[in-house]
């Protein structure tokens, strides 16, 4: 199928190299155009009203939004929590799941009494996506310890709102996060690299704000408009070549 069509679209730079990998077809067939985001909804909102409205009164908020899955690496950021230097003004809010019938979610509601985070974590389960402006403003670093993503859209609307990213390396957060600059991209399956990072944050309010800002001009380059438009220029370029190659027959 690959090798019978014009071109192919794909999210990020690994998926290209992906189909390279596996199928030997040629990047210049393969067209990367990231999946888009909603700017009008996802843009940075007032940190201390966003806060407010939530009721957070520490001074760090981690945040985390996602399926919860094992895949996610949950488990790793929970125990990257525990070694933060700044626990007692420090709360992680993770986003996702059914609270009381998703079995993974309890799974994680115990390891959080069993380390001691009882009191520091906070499970809100599945919101409606109108809402994830305001936790996202609310934030002071999002956090994604996956195993594996294929995109990681909720990384490109934590940026959106202006959110400095501390993600594993692999799938879309290795195309969107620019290291150093937006975030720090994270190597290892395990917790003490990313409570370093975590601890570099937490502890620069400056570095945050630059590395938020420069997100958010990273993320209005994948607005839904801007996605659009390149998708049909695609299909410009395409259409042009295949009525040239019928008048040419």
């Amino acid at each position: 199928i690959m090798r019978s069509v014009d071109a192919i679209v794909v999210a990020t730079d690994q998926e290209r190299e992906d189909l390279y990998r596996l199928y030997k077809i040629s990047p210049k067939k393969v067209w990367i155009i990231p999946a888009g985001v909603d700017l009008d909804l996802f843009q940075p909102l007032n940190k201390s009203q966003a806060r407010e409205s939530l009721g957070l009164t520490e001074r760090h908020i981690l945040l985390y939004v996602g399926r919860i899955d094992p895949l996610k690496g949950l488990d790793t950021l929970i125990y990257a929590m525990t070694m933060i230097r700044d626990l007692n003004n420090s709360r992680l809010i993770i986003v996702g799941g059914e609270l009381n019938v998703d079995t993974e979610l309890n799974r994680l509601r115990e390891l959080a009494a069993q380390v001691g985070l009882r009191d520091k974590i906070t499970f809100t389960g599945a919101l409606d996506q109108k809402r994830l402006p305001i936790y996202y403003s609310a934030a002071d670093v999002f956090v994604l310890p996956s195993y594996y993503e294929s995109y990681g859209l909720v990384t490109l609307e934590a940026m959106a709102c202006g959110v400095p990213i501390v993600a594993a390396r692999v799938g879309g957060p290795r195309t969107l996060v620019k290291e150093g600059m937006t975030g720090y991209l994270i190597p290892w399956r395990c917790p003490e690299p990313y409570a370093e990072r975590l601890d570099i944050l937490l502890a620069n309010p400056s570095l945050r704000e630059s590395m938020g800002t420069a997100a958010r001009t990273i993320a209005q380059a994948a607005g839904w408009e801007i996605v659009a438009r390149r998708l049909l220029n695609l299909y410009k370029i395409h259409s042009q070549d295949y009525r040239k190659a019928i008048a040419g027959g």
